[in-house]
């Protein structure tokens, strides 16, 4: 038998044997297979993986993140542990090969063990809901256990579009659904479709894909290339591995804390008429279309779930060239901040289109750090980031919200009468996403004197912030820190 006879024989087997499982598989629906294998990972009592991971973001810059990783999983109590093993990045990864971390369901914290010498600094705790935990695409490790997985795209089938078909993927016969969403319910926020892909054999996940709107080509993929299910795992095998210093250097305020600087901003309303919230809004944009370049004080407050930040920060924004200038005045968070101190600057360089970095206090050490500008870690729906705030990023927001039934009227802010303006986002929200946005508005400027975002899937969810001593037209250069 020559070669190719061998092969043709090779693939016309292939072709019988994907034909008889087709078979086998048509005689129970799709949707009935898709619960099935739900049900079998929902059923897991631990499972030991490996996995590879690829993620990629569009932006002002492409970013693209190819990861493999080692991972155990233990379903009862929730105690879920990773570590990269090899990391290809296009941008500053700070978790790279070597890079741990640890889930603990009874504390609801991940903790991270960082890679090479920043391993000195010991174990770092975070809250789950922070978001510099979620990778670009949402992804998060208190929901990357396969069973997190699968109940997120079931979530979605639920109330969106399932289809289901058979494939063979690297000689194994898997199971194919692909999901749509509706809305903006199940898995993460931003994906719009997931291709899942399943061991017929085990019904255990093999491969999922995730996809935004109007993308042909998947913006993350995982795949499982080792799955080892209910080994016996027990919580004493899940520990941190290699050297770590027993006393954590990054340490935060308790939230008890910043709590006594979390207040509402000062404002009564009174009787008088206010005009139409159509002609504010009206107002606004205009006076916002006229700034080429402005500075302010800013001042915020925030909270969400166990999320909490005081902030005070001198703030400069120019529009064509797009760029600004963050100078923290003083901050005080119970979480991590990449600027986390008063006396660090922060500031966009329009030319190379880069994030700098020079930290506060002790975190000034690390010298000019520089990042992408579409560096994920740097935006947040929550709102936490003032200069995601500017008068432009406002009046952007506004079509998002329903004008039809804005509220207007009359306050007295700082001794002086200004009007209020209140708008709801119609529909179902993304989770992490305000609802509504005030704005107390100067009538002589027409701009924004303070702005409150709210209406979270946390209902005590807020960002509220100050904006005084506007000046506009005034002379900026990027990097600039007195102004």
């Amino acid at each position: 038998m020559n070669r190719i006879t061998g092969m043709r024989m090779k693939l016309m087997a292939l072709v019988l044997a994907l034909g008889s499982f087709s078979a086998g598989v048509d005689q129970r629906s799709g949707e009935e297979l898709f619960k099935s294998a739900v049900k079998v990972s929902s059923g897991l009592k631990d499972c030991v993986v490996k996995f590879q991971l690829s993620t990629s973001s569009g932006g002002s810059q492409d970013l693209r993140l190819y990861a493999e990783e080692d991972a155990k999983y233990l379903h009862s109590p929730l105690l879920y542990y990773q570590k990269r093993t090899k990391v290809e990045a296009n941008y500053k990864e700070q978790a790279t090969a070597g890079f741990q971390e640890i889930y603990r369901s009874d504390t609801d914290m991940v903790e991270l063990l960082m890679p090479g010498a920043l391993r000195a600094l010991g174990v770092i705790r975070v809250y789950p809901e922070d978001p510099k935990t979620f990778g670009m695409n949402g992804g998060c490790l208190k929901n990357m256990a396969p069973w997190d997985v699968m109940d997120g795209v079931a979530e979605m089938a639920r109330k969106g579009t399932l289809r289901f078909e058979t494939a063979l993927h690297k000689g194994k016969e898997c199971l194919v659904f692909d999901v749509t969403k509706s809305g903006v319910v199940g898995f993460h926020p931003n994906v719009s479709r997931v291709r899942l892909l399943i061991d017929a054999q085990t019904l255990l996940p093999v491969r999922l894909e995730e996809f935004f709107p109007g993308q042909s080509k998947a913006s993350t993929w995982t795949e499982w290339t080792e799955f080892k299910a209910n080994t016996g795992l027990v919580p004493g095998q899940i520990a941190f591995e290699g050297f770590k210093n027993p006393v954590s250097l990054i340490k935060s305020p308790l939230a008890k804390e910043i709590d006594p600087f979390l207040k509402p901003v000062p404002r009564t309303r009174l009787v008088e008429p206010a005009p139409e919230a159509k002609t504010l809004v009206g107002s606004f944009s205009k006076a916002a279309d006229a700034i080429s370049s402005y500075r302010a004080d800013l001042t915020m407050s925030f909270r969400y779930g166990r999320l909490r930040l005081f902030r005070a920060d001198r703030f400069a924004y120019h529009r064509s060239p797009y760029y600004f200038v963050l100078v923290t005045t003083a901050q005080k968070a119970d979480y991590l901040l990449l600027n986390h101190s008063a006396g660090s600057v922060l500031w966009i360089d329009p030319a190379a289109r880069t994030f700098h970095i020079i930290g506060g206090g002790v975190q000034r050490i690390l010298g000019e750090q520089v990042f992408s500008e579409s560096d994920y870690k740097f935006y947040s729906s929550l709102g936490d980031n003032p200069y995601e705030l500017d008068f432009a990023h406002i009046q952007a927001m506004l079509p998002d919200f329903n004008l039809a039934k804005a509220e207007a009227w009359t306050v007295n802010h700082q001794g002086r009468k200004m009007h209020e303006l209140k708008l709801e986002r119609p529909g179902e929200l993304p989770p992490r996403t305000p609802g509504r946005i005030n704005l107390v508005i100067d009538p002589e400027t027409s701009l924004p004197r303070v702005i409150e975002l709210s209406g979270y899937d946390d209902p005590q969810a807020y960002v509220a912030v100050t904006v005084d001593n506007i000046k506009t037209g005034v002379e900026l250069k990027p990097g600039q820190t007195k102004f």
